[in-house]
């Protein structure tokens, strides 16, 4: 429980740090997404994630990706992921940008009474427009983290919080550079009619900031705040 405090001390420094900036452009948005999954064996899942997301104060679709890969379970305490993202996402020009991702994580899993605390660490690689612009000459990295917090004392319905923090590692075209660039904070629920279905609903706060203007010269002078709305639906086969 120690460690857990810590943590939680070292994600809210960090967030009160990276929030403190210049005045914001503020969305609201809605995401939505559908998780599908198999058990090949007791230890190994295949899975499908689609995501979209409505943003422009919910007017306007302009973002869905299909994230394909597998998820390992060495025990309780550790879960592995590996996959791969396509990515379609609206730029400022009103023209579609492809993105392709990969990434790799290490889930952390601690049960206390009737909480569950998650501790995900993962290594996400991208590049975007492969062939049709300068940018998709030099991948991207990220490192992310999300610690989540699930209230698991009754089966039909789990309240959880968790926080993301994004560590950009370069940036494609301008220097290299290493520096956080975005926070997200979730409050959700998760409802359990029967043990392969789960819905979830859920409010998200998202601070982006440190980020790079479109033409890669230099970092916008402002962050964007995103007031989510998210939908999910999952099944497991």
């Amino acid at each position: 429980m120690k460690k857990v405090f810590v943590c939680c001390l070292f994600f809210l420094s960090i967030s009160s740090f990276v929030t403190a900036q210049s005045p914001a452009v503020n969305d609201a948005q809605v995401w939505e997404n559908i998780y599908l999954e198999k058990n090949i064996t007791p230890k190994l899942i295949a899975r499908i994630n689609e995501e979209g997301r409505i943003t422009e104060n919910m007017s306007k679709p302009s973002f869905i990706y299909a994230d394909v890969g597998f998820n390992y379970k060495l025990n309780k305490h550790f879960h592995f992921t590996l996959a791969y993202v396509l990515t379609e996402k609206e730029q400022k020009t009103e023209t579609w940008s492809t993105r392709h991702q990969a990434y790799v994580s290490m889930t952390i899993r601690k049960k206390f009474k009737n909480f569950v605390f998650d501790d995900r660490q993962m290594l996400q690689w991208q590049v975007q427009d492969v062939h049709s612009s300068r940018a998709g000459k030099y991948p991207e990295y990220y490192l992310r983290n999300k610690f989540t917090i699930k209230y698991e004392k009754y089966f039909k319905f789990q309240p959880y919080i968790s926080e993301e923090v994004y560590y950009y590692m370069n940036q494609p075209n301008v220097y290299w550079t290493y520096d956080f660039n975005r926070v997200r904070y979730f409050a959700g629920l998760y409802y359990n009619p029967n043990i392969i279905n789960q819905w979830e609903i859920y409010y998200l706060f998202e601070n982006n900031f440190n980020q790079i203007s479109p033409s890669r010269t230099k970092v916008a002078a402002n962050p964007q705040n995103n007031y989510i709305l998210g939908l999910g639906y999952s099944h497991s086969f």
